[in-house]
């Protein structure tokens, strides 16, 4: 399955939890079973940058991801 820019996924496995970088906007680390948008799509090396955020569109976290890092199920595009 091949995902796109603003794609919306499910997390359904993080495999390197110390991946998450804190930041100042960056409310929790990433869970399981969050829903994100892929905000950027990376070739070299393969990753991701994604958003999730609360049901008032307040940024929960932020961060980018090697592809072997996370697990993402496809739940829009």
């Amino acid at each position: 399955m091949k995902l796109t820019q603003y794609d919306v996924v499910k997390v359904t496995q993080i495999r390197r939890r110390d991946a998450f970088r804190p930041a100042p906007f960056n409310r929790r680390a990433p869970q399981i079973g969050d829903i994100a948008t892929i905000l950027e799509v990376y070739t070299k090396p393969p990753g991701y940058e994604l958003e999730c955020s609360d049901e008032h569109g307040i940024t929960e976290w932020l961060d980018g991801f090697k592809a072997d890092d996370i697990e993402l199920e496809l739940v829009r595009q």
